[in-house]
């Protein structure tokens, strides 16, 4: 024991005089080990509010919603059974003023609304009670509107608004309503009205399709049993459309988005730690190397292989302690900092504190990923005998004997170690098949580069003698340093992976945060337009009239669902806004040729431009799973007196933000014979949409035109946010496969630069000496990156649409441009490398390399 001790002290006694050379593994693991902490304090801290404050946030412990009709009397008298009852109205309408026209994210609240919590409004009456302070008085109801509402429209407090066609007094604004989070992301500028006043407005049609009526019924329960209250309640009101949702289900949308962003830096977290792993490898190898003088010189003065283990391994665990402690500090500040920040985005309030389990197992994957990838450089110190004092020192390590090795108990620690990383990181993470997915992705790239780097020094050995000398001697440093030539491309190619990961993985998640509005969104949408007036408007667009660069027209008919799949509609069950909005009667539908830019297809294949078969409709991919339906199902829709059956082509996701989609779109040539109208979508130039707004109030003053640009730039820049996290800490990631190319060439520099030096001895000029070099690095790293490229792909498209569940899609030249970069910026990190040495005279670095 006294040995040990004391190989422990000379140790740190050693490392003491070296920091210098250990500042990249230090750093790479505080990298990882912060995004980790951060991550879990984060993660922690949202389930630790929703869970205590599930109620509030949903303004009672149950919420019942339909989007076909509101409550019989009947189910009234069923829910007032279990508890307290409030009633809310979701609609979008049109909004209007003497000044302009406002596109209106209507609630209306019944008695007892809110349950829970206060109104933040300036009108301090209809904080608590809305619907006694918005009751009639003086011959109008009283509305709260968006403050922004108010500029858009130029009203003040006290003025009248008309919304959907039925005057109302504006009595303050509205800045929140206290089940905000659960109502997710809706198109308009909320307003707030009561349900009496609500029963006076004369058009409730929405202006944009496939916006429907949300009937909300707030249940306070008696004895707060929810999941209790469910299931009898579903028992009791049966089979009749009724979604019954807990406050963790109303935040889901939202939820989703931040579960997305936390499962992202969790990966990345991971990258981080692997490649602060493989720096930690390359760095101890290469201090194995230098240090195998030392190591001999121990052996031969009787130090046993184990005293040699502890000598190098206090060192890794100390500089390990050191990384992750900074990583822990950081993450812990993080997660603090940002707790407020994530809580207000999502309306769930954060209070300061910590997941200390979470941190303490974030801190445990960083030590052990230090101990598992150091465990082999150790291995080949042990390995160390006496007689490489009489050979070239500190040229190389002993290769290890991987048959020998497998069968011995000396693998034992590092098969703990990966086995309590995988524990550790999926009880971090509660997803086993994420980690075991990057996990083997890892595995698969780290065997590939080891065997491929190996496979490629073969083929070049017989190849070598190259008429070209920079050729030449940049083949001869590959196979004269296979080991090191391995470790370069191993350290390279795991570093394009993760950058390659990272990369896709952002863009798929900035697609999925945002939705469609990576387009160009519309700046005002109107219905109802005739072929005359969709001709005005192409034609104002072309000449770019009032400041209108673009116009889109969609035909547009409403029709009924009869049958689905042979089954009569009346008879079905729907689940979801999607699908009661599908089953609630006439809605609007169109037919198109070819897909909208803002859609894409999730299940199923899009018709050709020139479909001429029997009739297919595409459906939101909601209706999947609420309706139950399936590619090849046949439904049956009700047009002008006739019944068409069309089979379901495919399941389509949208967004709002890029333009017009509707539920059912129809194939070619099942439609165009029935009467119907446009819909139109007109852009705005930047800058210029109150100008488009009076150009078309004049020119087409037929035509009702709303304003939804400016809510969907609300509805994108609260998005925008998560969006430009990922890209930030995308940035991060990539910056760190940076270090690690640095770390990388550390495997072999000495033996680089006593080639260097006996090259020049023997006549070689200094630019020759460094072109051979940068060759030799570009060559190395271009197979690295040959190799890592379809390896990152395969892992990001795992990752994306399997383990994430978000659309695929990868930036080819950005990849390219990664590839292209790192390449070049290996070959020239290799080559100047080498500038220290040939800055010098070759007789004293010949003494000093003597000497070591």
């Amino acid at each position: 024991m006294r040995a040990l001790s004391s190989a422990a002290r000379i140790g740190l006694i050693e490392m003491a005089g070296g920091w210098k050379r250990f500042w990249l593994l230090i750093l790479c693991l505080a990298v990882g080990t912060a995004l980790i902490a951060g991550v879990s304090a984060v993660g922690g801290a949202i389930t630790k509010a929703v869970d205590q404050n599930a109620a509030a946030l949903m303004g009672g412990d149950l919420e019942l919603i339909r989007a076909d009709r509101p409550a019989t009397e009947a189910e009234l008298r069923t829910l007032e059974g279990f508890g307290a009852v409030a009633y809310v109205v979701e609609t979008n309408v049109g909004g209007q003023s003497p000044d302009g026209e406002a596109f209106v994210d209507l609630i209306a609240a019944g008695p007892n609304y809110p349950l829970l919590g206060r109104i933040e409004t300036s009108y301090a009456e209809a904080a608590d009670d809305p619907y006694d302070a918005l009751a009639e008085r003086d011959g109008t109801f009283g509305a709260l509107v968006d403050p922004v509402m108010l500029d858009q429209l130029g009203l003040d407090i006290g003025d009248q608004i008309s919304i959907g066609g039925t005057e109302f007094t504006v009595r303050g604004t509205l800045v929140s309503l206290p089940d905000g989070p659960v109502r997710g992301f809706r198109l308009g500028l909320a307003t707030l009205v009561s349900t009496e006043g609500f029963a006076w407005v004369s058009d409730r049609t929405s202006p944009l399709p496939g916006l429907g009526t949300n009937f909300r019924y707030k249940l306070s329960l008696a004895d707060h049993d929810i999941e209790a209250a469910r299931s009898a309640l579903m028992a009791e009101l049966g089979d009749s459309g009724w979604d019954i949702r807990s406050a963790l289900d109303g935040l889901g949308p939202m939820l989703r988005y931040y579960e997305l962003f936390t499962g992202f830096l969790v990966i990345v977290g991971l990258g981080s730690l692997l490649i602060g792993g493989v720096s930690v490898w390359s760095v101890m190898l290469a201090y194995v190397i230098e240090r195998a003088g030392v190591i001999a010189v121990l052996r031969s003065l009787g130090a046993s292989r184990s005293r040699v283990m502890v000598h190098f391994l206090v060192q890794v665990l100390t500089l390990a302690v050191i990384g992750v402690g900074i990583g822990v500090a950081i993450g812990c500040a993080i997660g603090l900092m940002a707790l407020p920040a994530v809580g207000e985005a999502i309306g769930v309030p954060l209070g300061a504190g910590l997941d200390w389990v979470a941190i303490a197992i974030a801190a445990g994957v960083g030590l052990l990923t230090a101990f598992a990838f150091s465990y082999l450089p150790l291995v080949q110190a042990q390995m160390v005998s006496p007689a490489s004092l009489f050979r070239a020192r500190g040229l190389g390590a002993p290769p290890i004997d991987w048959r020998r090795l497998l069968l011995s108990p000396t693998l034992l620690p590092l098969a703990v170690a990966i086995v309590l990383f995988f524990l550790l990181a999926v009880l971090l993470t509660g997803n086993a098949l994420l980690v075991g997915a990057f996990a083997g992705a890892c595995l698969v790239a780290a065997i590939a580069f080891q065997l491929g780097s190996r496979l490629v020094l073969a083929i070049i050995r017989p190849v070598m003698e190259a008429p070209w000398w920079p050729l030449r001697q940049a083949l001869r440093s590959m196979v004269g340093s296979p080991q090191a030539t391995s470790a370069v491309a191993t350290a390279v190619g795991l570093a394009i992976v993760v950058m390659v990961v990272v990369q896709i993985l952002s863009i798929n998640l900035r697609n999925e945060f945002l939705g469609a509005s990576v387009f160009d969104a519309p700046t005002l949408v109107a219905s109802d337009l005739f072929p005359d007036e969709a001709e005005l408007l192409n034609e104002f667009a072309l000449a770019h009239d009032g400041g209108i660069v673009a116009a889109v027209t969609t035909p547009m008919l409403r029709g009924r669902v009869e049958t689905i799949d042979g089954r009569p509609a009346a008879t079905l069950r729907a689940e979801g806004p999607e699908a009661a909005f599908l089953l609630s009667g006439e809605i609007p539908m169109t037919y198109r040729t070819a897909l909208p830019a803002a859609s894409r297809v999730v299940e199923g294949e899009w018709w050709a431009p020139d479909y001429a078969g029997p009739p297919l409709v595409s459906l939101h991919q909601n209706l999947r799973q609420s309706l139950g339906l399936r590619l090849g199902d046949e439904i049956g829709f009700d047009l002008f007196g006739d019944v068409i059956l069309a089979r379901v082509a495919s399941f389509r996701d949208y967004a709002w933000q890029g333009g017009i989609d509707f539920l059912v779109a129809f194939s070619p040539g099942v439609l165009e014979t029935y009467p119907s109208t446009l819909l139109a979508s007109v852009s705005a130039a930047p800058g210029r949409e109150e100008e488009a707004e009076r150009f078309l109030a004049i020119e087409l003053p037929d035509v009702k035109f709303i304003a939804i640009g400016a809510t969907l730039e609300r509805i994108t820049a609260a998005l925008g946010q998560l969006s430009l996290a990922v890209a930030a800490v995308g940035g991060v990631a990539v910056s760190n496969g940076l270090l690690i190319l640095i770390g990388s060439l550390a495997s072999g520099r000495k033996q680089r630069e006593a080639d260097a030096v006996m090259t020049k001895v023997l006549g070689a000029r200094q630019r020759q000496i460094l072109g051979a070099a940068l060759l030799q690095f570009c060559l190395v790293a271009s197979f690295a990156a040959l190799v890592a490229a379809p390896v990152g792909i395969g892992t990001a498209w795992l990752l994306s649409a399997i383990l994430l569940n978000v659309a695929f899609a990868f930036d080819i030249p950005g990849i390219a441009w990664i590839l292209l970069g790192v390449v070049a910026v290996t070959a020239m990190l290799g080559a100047t490398t080498l500038l220290r040495v040939l800055a010098r005279r070759p007789g004293s670095l010949l003494r000093e390399m003597q000497s070591t």
